[in-house]
């Protein structure tokens, strides 16, 4: 088991609309029967910052899913998409192994 954590920087004020995002993305890997997600804002350190986690059984999965919403995406993802790349300054990705 993996946890994928999602880590962007906003453009100032504009962390809402990011989490909202993250909050519609946690709703449909519920759907998928995936609840192991939540989504984060800053409290301290870097202002503006939103985070989003969840849990994966398999990398290999996790990537073909990923790397298949962006062959030829729905509008919803293309709008998204076009969203996050708009309101966030920058992003990175962790990946831990889950050992409890």
């Amino acid at each position: 088991m993996y946890m994928v954590r999602d880590v962007f920087s906003c453009k100032r004020g504009r962390a809402p609309e990011i989490a909202d995002e993250m909050k519609a993305w946690q709703d449909w890997l519920i759907s998928t029967g995936n609840n192991t997600g939540k989504v984060y804002a800053d409290m301290s350190g870097p202002f503006d910052t939103v985070v989003m986690e969840f849990e994966v059984e398999s990398l290999y999965e996790y990537y073909v899913m990923e790397r298949g919403l962006y062959i030829e995406p729905d509008p919803e993802t293309a709008r998204v998409t076009d969203h996050l790349n708009e309101a966030a300054k920058s992003g990175y990705r962790e990946i831990f192994e889950v050992i409890e």
